[in-house]
């Protein structure tokens, strides 16, 4: 169950249209000539936007957390997984990867089965998310989406629906409830922003 992530469990559950943007800062211009000449940015961040299932019970709790964080804390969220990455996995392993800041490339030990391309991974000893941008089966090499930002040696990553994401709300999200028919709190569309 993917969504909003608060004392071991998830307390608003994400439902569709759910979108996860990459942002990351590509300049372009055109020559003369009409040639395009762009250049990448190595900063890199994910962007959710998103509704929550409206809530009857609980919604105490969604409405706590969204007024506590407010703009300048965290938030907690169960990053979605594409459905054809959570269909096409084998592996239920626990792989370690070993790397350098800056690289695009891991080793992997551990690993039995395949991890599709397109699933994010959260490594346990720092807060991005990453996405592999290849096919990951059983030892062979990790390639991943951005660059590693710090560096893993035999470290553990999550990948399954267990991939936790540190976000920031976007300054007009509502801070506090909107109550539909008098019952359910229904926030409309909510954007996250992964914490950098």
């Amino acid at each position: 169950m993917y969504g909003i992530y608060s004392e071991g469990r998830v307390i608003a559950q994400f439902v569709v249209p759910t979108t996860m943007r990459s942002n990351q800062p590509i300049f372009s211009s055109d020559t003369l000539s009409l040639k395009r000449r762009t250049r990448k940015r190595p900063a890199q961040r994910w962007e959710l936007e998103t509704r929550l299932d409206p809530l009857t019970e609980g919604a105490n709790d969604l409405m706590a957390e969204l007024i506590l964080a407010d703009n300048s804390g965290i938030i907690n969220i169960i990053v979605p997984q594409n459905v054809g990455a959570v269909r096409a996995r084998t592996s239920s392993s626990t792989p370690v990867a070993t790397g350098s800041a800056g690289t695009t490339q891991l080793s992997i030990a551990g690993n039995s089965g395949t991890i599709p391309k397109g699933t994010f991974i959260r490594f346990a000893n720092h807060s991005k998310i990453y996405m592999l941008a290849t096919a990951l089966v059983d030892n062979g090499p990790l390639n991943l989406y951005p660059r590693l930002r710090a560096n893993v040696s035999g470290v553990g990553f999550n990948y399954r629906e267990d991939v936790i994401m540190n976000c920031k709300q976007e300054t007009d999200n509502i801070l506090g409830m909107v109550y539909e028919d008098g019952v359910l709190m229904d926030n409309g569309v909510i954007k996250l922003i992964e914490s950098v």
